[in-house]
This record gives C-alpha cells, sequence and structure tokens, in this order.
C-alpha cells in the first residue's frame, strides 16, 4: 500500500486541502448567519438524518445500531466524494458547502436553546475527526476532476496531455489507500459519537 506515497502527495494538495476547507468554513458561516434563507433546503437535508435515527430507535441495542448506521453513512457517502469527483470536481465542491451549511445551521438552532458548552460536546468529540476525513475526501475529489478538466482542455496537445493524464493516474492510485485512511478515520469517529458524544450529552 502506498501510504508514505500519500501522505507526501497530501503535501503537494495543500492548497486544494486550505481550499476545501475555505468552502467547508464559508457554508457553515453561511448556516449560521442566513439559515432564514437555507431553511427549507436544510430541513430537507436533515429529515433524513431523522428517518435514520427513527431506525435506531426501534433496534435493542441502540448504541450499537447507531454506530453501524453512522458508520456505513458517512464511509458510503466518503466514497462518493472521491470518485464522483471525477465529473469535474462539482459534487465533492457542493458536498463541502452543503455540509457546513448544515452545521451552521444545527449550531444556530441549538444556541437558542443550548449552552455553547453542550453544543461543542456535542460536535467535538467526533467533530475533530469526522470533518478532516470529509474535507480530505472531497479536496481528492476536486483534485481529480481537475485534472479530467485539464486533460480535457490539453486533448490535442500531446505533450502536455501525456504529462497531464500521468498526473491523474499517479493521484487515482493513491485514492485507494486514501479511501482506507478516510473510513478508518470515520469508524473511529462514528464509534465516538455512538458513545463518547451520547454519554457527554447526557451528563
Amino acid at each position: 500500500m502506498q501510504w508514505k506515497a500519500l501522505f507526501r502527495h497530501m503535501g503537494e494538495m495543500k492548497h486544494y486541502l486550505i481550499a476545501s476547507t475555505l468552502v467547508f468554513v464559508a457554508g457553515l458561516v453561511l448556516g449560521v448567519q442566513y439559515s432564514d434563507r437555507f431553511q427549507v433546503f436544510l430541513d430537507q437535508q436533515l429529515a433524513g438524518m431523522e428517518q435514520l435515527v427513527g431506525l435506531v430507535k426501534e433496534k435493542d441495542n441502540q448504541s450499537l445500531w447507531l454506530f453501524i448506521i453512522i458508520f456505513l453513512n458517512n464511509a458510503i457517502k466518503s466514497l462518493m466524494f472521491v470518485y464522483l469527483g471525477l465529473f469535474f470536481g462539482i459534487i465533492p465542491l457542493m458536498v463541502l458547502l452543503v455540509n457546513g451549511l448544515i452545521l451552521g445551521y444545527v449550531i444556530d438552532y441549538q444556541l437558542q436553546e443550548q449552552s455553547i458548552s453542550f453544543i461543542l460536546k456535542g460536535l467535538l468529540p467526533h467533530g475533530i475527526f469526522e470533518i478532516p476525513a470529509i474535507i480530505v475526501a472531497c479536496a481528492y475529489g476536486i483534485r481529480l476532476g481537475m485534472l479530467v478538466i485539464q486533460m480535457l482542455g490539453t486533448m490535442f496537445t500531446p505533450s502536455k496531455n501525456g504529462k497531464i493524464a500521468a498526473e491523474f493516474k499517479r493521484v487515482l492510485g493513491l485514492t485507494k489507500p486514501l479511501i482506507l485512511l478516510v473510513v478508518g478515520t470515520l469508524l473511529f469517529a462514528a464509534l465516538v459519537e455512538s458513545t463518547v458524544t451520547l454519554w457527554l450529552l447526557s451528563k
């Protein structure tokens, strides 16, 4: 497995990682500041999450099922974030913005009823693992999308196209260890969310 190559390449990806983080933060700020403008859209997004939570309530071992559902939901989406980026990087870009909006919307809503410490207890334990994993996955999806655009733009320039195609092949190969890293991080985040986060919120 190309672990060393992946971590070295992340250094080359710093601009994409920074840009992806800024898009996520921009979504978060918009979600907090203009939650009323996006309320209908965000309520629709949250409705799907509520359905998942509803499934958990029907199970005997709720903590275990919560862990399974959170992990599978995030893991499947992380695969989509990376490889759907092949369609010009549009989908992972939108994912970052929408996830930021949802988080900002939830924070704004919770601030009306809960203290900041309560919100931090509900977000930080798993969020410090989950959010970076999503940002990294999306950054690689955007990078793949940009390389596709560059290859299309240099179709009639064989020398440039060959170099870009080689870089595309290299990045695509690195998505194998990347997916394992992201899924492993999300596995740990789901474990924390279904145990530590619930415990903190119950205190």
